[in-house]
């Protein structure tokens, strides 16, 4: 960061999008960490959220650049951790322009304000800017983007990359793990489908490796406490198909395996194109922080120890 910043400092510390998954596995570990900040979030009032007590919530647009321009005056943060985003991936295709607005236009709008007030800029990222052909991938690999929520994520990078600010960009793909407000992601959709009781399809043929949001926060403290800048990458140390991770599931959490069934990505008749061998390579991260990502067994007896703890059956989620 080129702000100067002594070493026993509070820092400010603003997260865009409060009612992402990432951003509570940010804030949680945040919580944690002996760094001294002041935590402060923003959310469109949309969705619903879970944040630590004495925190900060401001209801901001930040697609508006003037309302984001005034909070940011106001707060001064030295660094802004970018988790909104457009996710959908097959409604991209038909939604191009909310797309467009979530993925390039705001993080436009973070671009400029960081300049003005000096802040380092944390923005997220995915596998998708690659197309699948030789993955997982390392930071090096030339980005081939296929679907149009794809290009709209190397285009929010490259905004990032030539915006004359200090920015990280983290990849990660197929994140999950628990959340107070339960939201939604792949585990969350499986263990609704075993519920069930009945067989379902899970594609077999595209791989990744499913990445655990703690790791993710802890992943972006150590971005924070280091300075780190430039690309990484964050994934878990399994690489596996989608239905092998939900086989994967279904054990961890003691359901019949046998219930997932295997499809192909051609007959599952996807609107938008996936990269079929995606996943990205953590190594540089983890010689650099010093840390070791998840498999998709720890992760998942991570997150069932944390459902427990709260109370919850494990398919509430």
């Amino acid at each position: 960061m080129s702000r100067q910043i002594k070493q026993h400092d509070e820092l400010r510390l603003l997260i865009t999008g409060a009612g992402s998954k990432v951003a509570e596995a940010i804030a949680r570990i945040l919580l944690m960490s002996p760094l001294r900040h002041n935590l402060y979030f923003t959310t469109s009032g949309i969705s619903g959220f879970a944040h630590p007590d004495g925190e900060k919530i401001i209801v901001c647009d930040v697609s508006n650049r003037k309302h984001l321009k005034e909070l940011c005056l106001y707060i001064q943060p030295h660094v802004i951790i970018n988790t909104a985003a457009y996710t959908n991936v097959d409604r991209a295709e038909i939604e191009r322009q909310q797309a467009w607005k979530a993925n390039v236009c705001i993080v436009e709008n973070l671009v400029a304000v960081c300049r003005l007030v000096d802040a380092h800029l944390i923005h997220f990222s995915t596998d998708y800017v690659f197309d699948g052909e030789h993955g997982p991938y390392v930071e090096t690999d030339t980005p081939n983007p296929l679907g149009y929520y794809a290009k709209t994520k190397l285009a929010g990078e490259n905004v990032c990359i030539g915006g004359n600010i200090d920015y990280t960009i983290i990849r990660t793909n197929v994140l999950y793990g628990y959340t107070e407000q339960k939201k939604h992601d792949f585990v969350s959709w499986t263990l609704h489908q075993l519920d069930k009781g009945k067989p379902f399809y899970v594609v077999s043929d595209q791989f990744s490796n499913p990445t655990l949001i703690d790791d993710v926060g802890y992943m972006v403290e150590k971005i924070i406490r280091k300075r780190a800048q430039g690309i990484f990458h964050a994934g878990g140390a399994d690489w596996v198909s989608r239905y092998d991770f939900a086989r994967a599931i279904a054990r961890i959490f003691r359901l019949p395996e046998d219930l997932v069934q295997p499809i192909s990505t051609r007959e599952l008749r996807q609107l938008a194109p996936r990269p079929m061998r995606g996943g990205v390579i953590a190594y540089k991260a983890e010689a650099l922080f010093g840390m070791k990502f998840c498999g998709i067994e720890s992760g998942l007896l991570t997150m069932k120890r944390q459902l427990q703890s709260a109370g919850c059956h494990a398919w509430i989620l």
